[in-house]
């Protein structure tokens, strides 16, 4: 389930930041990180928070990409598979405005922690840094957890043919390497077009495609998975079973072989 934090005041000790919605319920862990594509690396913080005997919830930040000026783009895990996802891991998530969270000190970030989010425990991998400009390190929120009577544990990065990351698996699709995509989401790729126009050109993804080729998938419908076949090329996406062209959204499993990366034209 993903509860987005509603825009209000709050009354916390300390620290005033707005929109972080109300505390979380008692014996949560919040597992911190950037959680886009949900890969294993994602799943390990959550096991490291159920070992700690605490419920795992997922801290993400909305808005990231307005604050810094990046170009927008579809985020790795369709809106409509998330929160399948989420259930499948066994966590929830609370999303934050990141506006309101980029100017707060460590400390404070720790304050808003334990006191308006009212967490137990904390999750972060090795490499995670918080903090206005990212001024502290992993190694930081321990020692401030301690000193708010905060458990916090430290997991260890994972490797799958190089370190687990959603830079990483966005690089993979780029390059039509869907077995290495699948070792580092734990899953093969998924993804979800809303239309289906005609010629089979599938129109409107709600997340990451891979790059140009002709790839082998599982297209998903009524509980069924049935095997089919997608054109990725300059010029549009098309799915070659033109005997589908009935349905609306598209629903593909890129899970049956590595991509033929020469494209022929439709």
């Amino acid at each position: 389930m993903v509860i987005r934090a509603r825009e209000c005041g709050c009354s916390s000790p300390g620290v005033a930041a707005r929109g972080m919605g109300g505390p979380l319920p008692r014996r949560a862990a919040a597992c911190l990180g950037k959680f886009d594509a949900l890969h294993v690396g994602h799943s390990s913080l959550i096991r490291y928070a159920r070992e700690m005997s605490l419920d795992p919830w997922l801290i993400s930040f909305s808005g990231m990409a307005e604050v810094f000026g990046w170009p927008e783009r579809l985020p790795l895990v369709a809106p409509e598979h998330r929160g399948g996802l989420l259930n499948s891991f066994g966590a929830q998530e609370r999303v934050l405005p990141f506006r309101e969270v980029r100017g707060l000190s460590p400390e404070q970030f720790v304050d808003v922690l334990v006191d308006q989010l009212g967490v137990e425990g904390a999750v972060c991998g090795a490499n995670f840094r918080f903090g206005f400009q990212a001024a502290a390190a992993a190694e930081d929120l321990v020692a401030l957890g301690r000193r708010r009577g905060l458990q916090v544990c430290v997991a260890p990065l994972l490797a799958r043919a190089g370190t687990v990351s959603s830079t990483r698996i966005r690089q993979l699709l780029q390059e039509g390497n869907l077995e290495e995509v699948a070792q580092m989401l734990g899953r093969p790729h998924r993804v979800l077009w809303h239309s289906l126009g005609e010629s089979g050109q599938l129109q409107k993804p709600q997340n990451e495609i891979p790059g140009q080729g002709v790839y082998e998938v599982s297209l998903l419908r009524d509980g069924a998975a049935v095997a089919a076949a997608v054109a990725i090329q300059a010029d549009g996406v098309f799915l070659r079973e033109t005997e589908l062209a009935s349905l609306g959204a598209v629903d593909l499993l890129f899970d049956r072989g590595a991509a033929a990366r020469e494209v022929e034209s439709n």
